[in-house]
Formats: C-alpha cells, structure tokens, sequence
C-alpha cells in the first residue's frame, strides 16, 4: 500500500499484478526473479528490486528526488523518522494491533507497555508538527509517507477520537489531511478513524484454558485408574481372609485344597495365554504405519478461534472469457474509470458518463447483500463480508466498474452498491461468488431517471457520513 501510496504522489502510470497466497506456482515462478525471494518486487530495465522500502527510495530518487530530502541534513533527518517510524512504532504495531486482528495472540504485559509507549512516542511526532504542516516543513516527504503507512492501522482501531484531540491534536490534523487526499484514498482506500478502542484477541486464555482441562482429564485418568487396583488388591486380601476362616472352619482335607490350586493355576494359565495372544495381536498392529492414529492426534488438538486463515478463496481465471467475445462498444470503460477516480468533480464526470454510455455492450446494475438478523451488527464484520465479495471478483475487474459499500450504523449495516460491467446479464463470475444466493441483483435502465440518480448517488457520495439513499456512507470505495 505503501508503494502504492508514493506511486500515486509521483503520478506514475504503472501496471500492477496481484498474486494471490495460494497461487503457489505464481509465485515460486516471480520469487526466483527478486534478489531477496520475497514480494513485493519492481521489475526495471537496471534490474530487479526488492522489498518496498528500496522499491520506494528508487522511484522517488528517479522521479521526485525532492521527496527524499534537498540536502545532506535533510536527507539524514528523512531517513532519522522513516528509522523511528520502523523501529519504535511498528513494534507497537505488532504487540497491539496483530492481537486485535487476530494475527497473533495477546501478550498483556507488552500490550499495556507498549500502548503507554506509544503515547509518549505520538507526543514527540505532536511536538516536531506543533511547528511543520508537515514533519519536516511545509512539503511533504518520504518521511510522512512512511509514518502516515505506520500510524494508520493504530489510528483506525486503536486510538479514540478523544484521546486524539486531547493527546496530539496537531498529529490528528496532519494524519487527517494525507488520509483525505485522493492519493492515498487510491492507494488504501477509505480510512476510518477510531471512536472507540477494539478489545484484542486473548488466544492464550482459551489455550490454556484447553490445557488445564486436558490435565485435569489426565489427572482423573490416572485416578480412576489408582481406585480400581485399590478395589482389586481389596478383594484379594478379603478373599485370602475367607479362605483360611474357611480352612479352619470346615477342616477341609488336603486334596481338595490342592485340587483347588490346581484348577486357580489352569485358570490362571488360561487368562495368562489369552492375554499374550492379544498383545501379540497388538503389537502386530503397532508395527503398521500409524496414519489413521496421526490423523486422530490432530483432530484432538484444541483449536484456538479468531487466528485468520488466509486466503478463504481459491481464485481462478476464466480463460477464453465469453465477455471478450462480445461485439465492440464504443463506450471506453478504462478511460472513464481513470476519469472519475482522478478527478474532484464527480458530478460532471457522470453527465459524460451517460452521454457515452452503450446500454447494448453493458449493463447497469443494484447490488444488495441480504444479511442474517446477527450477521452485519458490527462495522468489522460488515467490511469483511465486503472485502469477501470484492477479493471474489478480483479477475472481473477489468470488466466493471462500480462501488460497493458498507452503510448505515448502530448494530445495523447494509453491504450495497452499484456497478457496470460488460455484457447484459449475470456473469460467471458474480454467479461464482460463494454468497451469490445472498445478492439481490436488479437491473438498472439508464433511461428511466430515477435509476440514473440511484447510480449517481453511489457514485459521488463515497466520503464518510455522505448519505446514501437515506443511510450514511461508512466504508464505500470504488471497486475498478
């Protein structure tokens, strides 16, 4: 996002290619070209570079050499915060955001630790912008750039608006002014502040809680296990003791005692035999590969919830896509995408937008997600059902545009939107989507005026509290 964010600063038209985690083969194949073997990577006619901080410090030395300082003290001072911004608040961002994640599990001690740090590093940032638009003057530079990439996930999920206002007023206004530029709301979307803090995930509570169960198991084990040989040793003494009472009671002769022994011996005999043939039997099976019993063993190891499993989808490209066999249009989707999405004039981008509109080569469309009464009570969860959706339709982009958002507040959200893709009717890849039941599709006619207003309202009104058909705008974005 990072590169992204800088790319858009230097205005530079680039293609980019999304690799999915489970696209192995993918990325085996693009791995072996980078220098490090990790991704992101920039692809050069010099030659291949690596790892985003590089890849952002030579496209800035290329194009906009002003970002990255005008003299040697300025430069040192840039690569001062970038080094702060890395060591100190990125450790933050491990202890305290990756538990609210559910990336990692929560560590209280360095969680209470490093949030108190955190404050006392934001009021040396609130300090240096006391007297800067920016941290290191009145332009902006690589330094806030990365800060703001560092700040932004803390800012969105852990810091309150009150604490903000009261705690670094100056770095609220600073971080709020690059947030609201259309280049970093390309790079990362729509950026919503925190109002209050979100709990972390505490793994370790259930693990351990699974852990003392599974001993106290094994601890009734063994003394269900004690009880019984106390019983048995018992009876044994009781009947030796009924044994002799009985010896001297009846005066029994000779014979029938030894008979007796005899007969316990042969049974004793008989047990013993059958006992050795049964351990022979199991040791034979023992000797057989343990596939099933290594399967039984993970199934009985506590699974601990909330760690994120990604990626959910399996993802795969429609070759020889019917969509690209479809008679020319004159209607040029890719120039009116980079129009409406570069420009501050959304109203007049859309009256071209209608003028140019082919209604045989696309088509129009109202999208709304029919959630569960439980399903979208909160905004996380509700972002998450959306981004599901958008991740789904990642090889469609090409031939759509639209916005899908979430709306609305207070326990109750709508996921809705609207969009244009080519063609007239449902593509394969909206029916593929594994929540398609869920979508209550309509079409839109561009004709009828009121649902031209529809598409227009979705498509200005993307800013925060913007209301969208009577609900506000909480997290829409264009999907292109």
């Amino acid at each position: 996002m990072e590169i992204l964010h800088t790319l858009n600063i230097l205005g530079i038209e680039f293609p980019l290619e999304n690799i999915g985690v489970k696209e192995i083969e993918k990325r085996n194949a693009l791995v072996d070209k980078t220098p490090t073997r990790t991704l992101p990577f920039l692809e050069t006619k010099e030659g291949n570079i690596s790892q985003s901080g590089a890849i952002i410090y030579y496209l800035c030395q290329k194009h906009k050499p002003k970002l990255l300082g005008k003299d040697l003290l300025e430069k040192a001072k840039i690569l001062q915060w970038i080094e702060f911004a890395n060591c100190e608040i990125m450790r933050c961002n491990r202890s305290i955001i990756y538990p609210i994640l559910g990336w990692d599990y929560l560590d209280k001690d360095n969680y209470n630790k490093d949030s108190n740090k955190l404050k006392e590093y934001l009021k040396i940032v609130e300090k240096e912008l006391e007297k800067n638009e920016y941290i290191l003057g009145k332009e902006l530079t690589l330094a806030d750039i990365d800060l703001f990439a560092k700040l932004r996930l803390l800012m969105m999920f852990h810091l309150p608006e009150q604490m903000r206002n009261k705690l670094i007023p100056k770095t609220s206004k600073w971080f709020e002014n690059i947030m609201n530029s259309n280049e970093a709301r390309k790079a990362y979307g729509k950026t919503t502040l925190c109002k209050t803090p979100l709990k972390p995930f505490d793994g370790k509570i259930n693990k351990k809680n699974q852990e003392n169960k599974n001993k106290e198991e094994k601890v009734k084990d063994k003394d269900d296990k004690k009880d019984k040989n106390d019983k048995k040793e018992k009876g044994k003494d009781k009947d030796d003791k009924k044994d002799k009472k009985d010896k001297k009671e009846k005066g029994k002769d000779k014979k029938d005692n030894d008979k007796k022994e005899n007969k316990d011996k042969k049974e004793n005999k008989d047990k013993k035999d059958k006992k050795d043939k049964k351990e022979k039997k199991n040791d034979k099976k023992g000797d057989e590969p343990k596939e099933g019993a290594e399967k039984e063993d993970k199934e009985k190891e506590p699974y601990v919830p909330g760690l994120l499993e990604l990626p959910r989808f399996n993802i795969k490209q429609i070759e020889n896509n019917p969509l690209d066999s479809l008679p020319p249009s004159k209607f040029d989707l890719d120039k009116f995408k980079q129009e409406i999405t570069n420009t501050s004039d959304k109203k007049n981008s859309l009256i071209n937008f209608w003028k140019d509109f082919d209604s045989e080569g696309y088509s129009l469309w109202y999208i709304e997600y029919n959630n569960e009464p439980n399903e979208c009570i909160t905004l996380f969860r509700t972002c998450v059902i959306k981004g599901d959706i958008l991740e789904q339709l990642k090889y469609f982009k090409k031939y759509c545009f639209g916005v899908l958002g979430a709306y609305g507040g207070n326990g109750d959200y709508k996921i809705r939107g609207c969009m244009v893709w080519r063609g007239n009717e449902i593509p394969e890849e909206i029916k593929a989507i594994n929540c398609f039941k869920k979508l209550n599709l309509k079409k839109l006619d561009c004709k009828e005026e009121k649902d031209k207003q529809l598409v227009d309202e979705y498509w200005t009104k993307i800013d925060e509290k913007e209301k969208v058909c009577e609900l506000p705008a909480i997290d829409a974005r264009y999907f292109y």
